[in-house]
């Protein structure tokens, strides 16, 4: 216990809340990524003061509030303008949100607390940057996980986006927070403080330059033209019956002049928004038989029955060998609502989902153009952990999406700006077929070779390669990294007993 009586004010609380808030600079589409050392710095100087471990708790959780609110407020859109919930209750319901998985970044404040007497230069470049990292990797998977707003997704263009294929964007989020850390002692440190801060800062961007030159995959086979079909179904007029056939003649006549010139054709997420076997006699059939006379495949989003075992699953269809994958990570409340049927009081004020969607079991590569391929649905992309599975035999990933529920918001440019880890992690083209927008073939390195305008019809394509081997990040994830800084703090609180004052 500390032996002092420590104050926060009210203005450490305001501070700590901006800087959350302002943080959402750093990410796209703004992608003013030196804001990404700026607010954590702020942060971390606060948490430099003597304070009381609720002290730290609350100023945390309040700089969690910033974050989200700031970076997260668009799931706004999807409950009012798509959901049918009025101003208020959506805006309760995007409060609720914010300030529940702010209480996640309470972690920081937690862990940091067990270091009251460490000298402030290894409370900045230790223990703070392996709190934070250790703290967004629990936000990733708690309660299924939230792991937007990462730190590290905001240097997607900048050199430290290259130590990704061996420590994933997490491992990037602990080495801006090093960097933010860094800064606070540059302004606050000893002249020769000052100047271990800068080397640091500038080596880490010097080494990220030099693993900018390293090819961690190598192609395999012939490269491949990759039509990917963005239809810009309205999302208000997407679930509507009546326009079933207009949507699908949509994507078919944006498709055609492209069978026989490509390789592989993509449709977006739920693209057809009833089930495969639905839709089996009048759309399925007759694209199998014309893929299989142009030598060529369609994956294609929409629900998939099973009759068996009665189980709905949001997948996507390879359509010339009838092949299904199926989202394996849902959304809370969105593709499942727990206890729905005790729920269904609320749809007077609010959409709830017809039944649940079920999570894939089965496989997660599917054969197509003559390449396993790793899939992916909607924001499954998030999760690198989970994208390294069916690799290193994946030599593509693909990841179907529609983030027309957040129309005009900043969300899609953000979902499409951490899709490219995913990409450098692996080593793997990224195909990225969306409904409105960002629909965009992503090369191993990370980088947009092609995408296309928001909100407009349009076929985005261009030659993909087919890549093999595999990246240090595939072969250990995020298992080598979180339990090495773990390790440090441990190592850290047991020499500070007495060496560290």
């Amino acid at each position: 216990m500390l032996s002092f009586r420590a104050q926060t004010s009210r203005w450490d609380y305001l501070l700590a809340f901006l800087a959350g808030l302002a943080s959402v600079l750093a990410f796209a589409p703004f992608a003013w990524w030196p804001i990404a050392f700026l607010t954590p710095a702020v942060f971390f100087w606060l948490n430099l003061k003597p304070r009381l471990r609720g002290q730290r708790l609350r100023l945390a959780w309040v700089f969690g509030i910033g974050l989200f609110a700031g970076g997260a407020h668009w799931i706004y859109f999807s409950i009012h303008y798509f959901g049918g919930a009025n101003s208020l209750l959506a805006g309760s319901m995007v409060a609720s949100f914010v300030l529940l998985i702010a209480l996640t970044l309470m972690l920081f404040g937690l862990l940091t607390a067990f270091f009251p007497y460490q000298s402030n230069w290894i409370k900045l470049l230790i223990i703070f940057p392996a709190a934070w990292a250790l703290t967004e990797w629990f936000r990733g998977w708690f309660f299924t996980g939230f792991p937007w707003l990462q730190l590290g997704h905001s240097q997607s263009d900048t050199f430290l986006a290259y130590y990704a294929p061996i420590i994933g964007s997490l491992g990037i989020s602990w080495l801006v927070a090093v960097g933010a850390g860094a800064l606070v002692l540059f302004v606050t440190g000893e002249r020769l403080q000052k100047l271990y801060a800068a080397v640091l800062v500038a080596g880490l961007f010097v080494l990220g330059y030099g693993l900018s030159w390293i090819n961690w995959t190598q192609p395999v086979g012939e490269k491949l033209f990759v039509s990917l079909i963005q239809a810009n179904i309205p999302q208000e007029d997407k679930w509507l019956p009546e326009f079933r056939n207009e949507h699908i003649q949509k994507h078919i006549d944006l498709m055609e002049p492209r069978i026989t010139s490509s390789h592989l054709i993509i449709w977006p997420e739920t693209a057809i928004f009833d089930t495969f076997q639905q839709s089996m006699e009048d759309v399925v059939k007759p694209l199998q038989e014309v893929f299989k006379a142009a030598e060529t495949d369609l994956l294609m989003g929409g629900f998939h029955h099973d009759k068996a075992t009665e189980s709905m699953y949001n997948a996507i269809m390879s359509v010339r060998d009838l092949e299904v994958y199926g989202k394996r990570h849902l959304v809370p409340f969105s593709e499942y609502t727990p206890f729905l049927e005790y729920l269904r009081w609320m749809e007077d004020f609010i959409m709830l989902p017809y039944s649940n969607v079920a999570p894939w079991k089965g496989k997660v590569n599917l054969q197509v153009a003559g390449q396993p391929m790793r899939m992916s649905v909607c924001y499954e992309d998030a999760y690198g952990e989970e994208m390294i599975d069916g690799l290193p035999e994946a030599t593509m990933l693909v990841n179907v999406s529609n983030d027309g529920w957040f129309t005009g918001s900043i969300q899609p440019a953000q979902h499409a700006q951490l899709a490219r880890f995913r990409a450098l992690e692996t080593g793997r083209y990224l195909l990225r077929a969306t409904n409105n927008g960002v629909s965009a073939i992503i090369n191993e390195k990370g980088k947009i070779v092609t995408t296309g305008p928001q909100y407009q019809a349009v076929v985005v394509e261009e030659f993909a390669q087919p890549m093999q081997g595999s990246t240090p990040y595939i072969r250990w994830g995020n298992w080598f990294l979180m339990p090495l800084l773990a390790i440090t703090l441990v190592v850290v609180g047991w020499l500070g007993r007495g060496k560290f004052r």
